[in-house]
């Protein structure tokens, strides 16, 4: 066993810490809203301490969870390192809304905890149970920075989850931090030994030995990506209404959609399931755009949706074309099916079979490594993830998970940001925005609403369409 322990950062990783600012993060979040069950209070609060207890028995599997930054000596490149003063109270932490508290309260606190940067100091993670929800329920805010999101060893919901409902066993273990090297035995490591030149080629030849298709792959995806964009590259996008110079403000807004009632639409007009979220979007932006006296027509809008590769460990951006000048959620449907047609076969785009499949959370997962592949975002681009999760419900020590919904840092020049995660029979819509670009985003939750209402009424009319042509044929 090694004296002491570091773990160097790779350049992606590094590159993340590197272009964060004061009006750009590159932490991820979550909100969870959970229905308090046994760990309701008889003053109607939460048990705080229970969790507490819930999450520091699980720390022991998630070592990643308590390491911190260093940075190498003259080098400057950042490696992990233990945190010898870790302290779960620094990360772990209690807020209450003035009861009974909204969801438009909830999203108000949710977005000023989420634009505040992680403390480079600890590690790179904190969780807010905000308590005061009406109907006695509470929900989690869980930051962590994407450098650190998916190592293993650091998915928090993962470990304290579960598909019973019964009181979670809580373990206790000691913590044993693993000695961090001095500056000078950082500064020998990682400068003068990886300063050798005949170290460098015997260590690259030694990776193309390990992993020989692996180069080809990269440079193969590299090639695939271009091909995938150069459409649009050739002919760059306007600025759209969501275009502009970031602030330091985030604005949040969440809406919960019913997932049989996207399958029915989805039977309807044909796809996937993700065609049809695409086809939500579209038109929910459309009314949005026309709100501000702008047409549809002049406005060139992209999304750039992460797609998971065959062995669903990497995503790759794929650019689609989001038809907000079509005017009907029909003609929307089959011009984004034009394009969704030419996806990978083997490429895993949140099709309906996908949403239900499986039974633990693995969630945090997949939208971390959608997130990481959304690397730059151009003028005229949205991005948008869609991730799968569990449809069975899952529990934290008999509190029922309710809802989901995943925030995406913004970054370029882009003022919005949308996830769609699925969970329970349902699809959570979140918006993530900068306040000073995108004014009032909750108009735009409210399109997605009255857009899923238009399309389920435009079924109707056509069922009974159906019926009353039957009807007189007899």
């Amino acid at each position: 066993m090694a004296r002491v322990y570091y773990e160097r950062l790779s350049s992606e990783s590094a590159g993340y810490l590197e272009h964060e600012s004061s009006r750009r993060r590159a932490h991820t979040a979550m909100i969870l809203i959970f229905d308090a069950g046994e760990l309701a209070t008889e003053e109607g609060g939460i048990d705080f301490e229970r969790i507490r207890a819930i999450v520091s028995g699980r720390l022991p599997e998630l070592p990643r969870l308590r390491t911190k930054l260093r940075r190498v000596p003259f080098d400057g490149h950042p490696v992990w390192v233990d945190d010898q003063e870790f302290n779960l109270d620094y990360h772990l932490r209690q807020s209450s809304l003035p009861r009974p508290g909204n969801q438009d309260q909830l999203c108000r606190t949710a977005a000023r905890i989420a634009a505040t940067r992680l403390d480079r100091s600890r590690p790179l993670w904190d969780c807010w149970v905000i308590e005061g929800l009406a109907g006695g329920r509470f929900a989690m805010v869980l930051k962590m920075h994407k450098a650190l999101a998916l190592l293993e060893g650091a998915d928090l919901l993962r470990t304290i989850l579960s598909a019973s409902d019964e009181p979670t066993r809580i373990g206790k273990a000691r913590y044993n931090p693993r000695p961090a090297p001095s500056p000078a035995e950082l500064f020998g490591q990682e400068v003068i030994r990886r300063w050798s030149p005949s170290r460098r080629l015997l260590r690259r030849a030694s990776n193309l030995l390990r992993t020989p298709g692996r180069a080809g792959r990269e440079l193969q995806q590299q090639a695939e990506g271009m091909l995938r964009v150069m459409g649009y590259k050739l002919r760059p996008a306007g600025e759209s209404p969501f275009d502009g110079n970031l602030s330091p403000h985030r604005a949040f807004a969440v809406q919960e959609v019913d997932l049989e009632s996207v399958k029915r639409i989805r039977r309807a007009l044909g796809g996937t399931v993700h065609d049809v979220v695409l086809t939500i979007l579209s038109g929910a932006l459309r009314r949005f755009v026309e709100e501000l006296h702008v047409s549809p027509t002049t406005v060139d809008l992209r999304g750039v949706t992460p797609i998971l590769d065959s062995q669903g460990e990497e995503a790759v951006p794929w650019v689609i074309e989001l038809p907000i000048w079509e005017e009907t959620g029909q003609g929307r449907q089959e011009l984004l099916r034009e394009q969704t047609r030419r996806i990978p076969a083997d490429a895993d785009v949140a099709s309906g079979e996908t949403l239900s499949a499986g039974d633990e959370w693995n969630a945090a997962r997949l939208f971390a490594i959608g997130a990481r592949a959304l690397k730059r975002i151009e003028t005229g681009q949205l991005a948008i993830l869609q991730c799968p999760g569990p449809q069975q419900p899952l529990y934290l020590d008999g509190a029922r998970l309710e809802e989901c919904y995943g925030i995406l840092p913004l970054q370029d020049s882009s003022g919005l940001g949308i996830t769609v995660m699925s969970y329970g029979g349902s699809l959570f819509f979140a918006l993530n925005s900068d306040p000073d670009i995108v004014h009032d985003v909750r108009r735009l939750r409210d399109a997605v609403d009255l857009e899923v209402s238009e399309l389920l009424g435009m079924l109707r009319e056509r069922g009974s369409t159906l019926r009353a042509v039957s009807a007189s044929e007899a």
